[in-house]
């Protein structure tokens, strides 16, 4: 059971309550990603319980959802990659931005 509760991220954002913590979540750039096509019915319930339990606990994150031909698969995951870093990596005027560390 431990090592589920470890992998679930929604069940273990939901029991964290130290602002230690809370605040390294705040100061992080948090992004989740979700297609809506075939096999992803449960990774959008959880997706939706995580975008509630974060705003609960005033964590900022983009929380983005792709369409219904989006589906649970390589070809899609490469295409997210590429663009959620581009966004990570340069600012609005394709600067590359200063990285914060924790």
């Amino acid at each position: 059971i431990k090592e589920n509760y470890l992998n679930s991220p929604y069940d273990y954002l939901k029991n964290i309550s130290d602002d230690y913590y809370l605040e390294l979540y705040r100061k992080a750039n948090i992004i989740i990603c979700t297609g809506q096509g075939a096999w992803e019915d449960l990774m959008i319930e959880e997706t939706l319980l995580i975008k509630e339990e974060l705003k609960r606990k005033r964590i900022p994150a983009w929380i983005d959802f792709w369409g219904k031909e989006v589906e649970h698969d390589w070809h899609w995951w490469k295409l997210q990659m590429v663009y959620f870093l581009n966004h990570i990596l340069y600012d609005e005027d394709n600067k590359i931005r200063k990285v914060n560390s924790l």
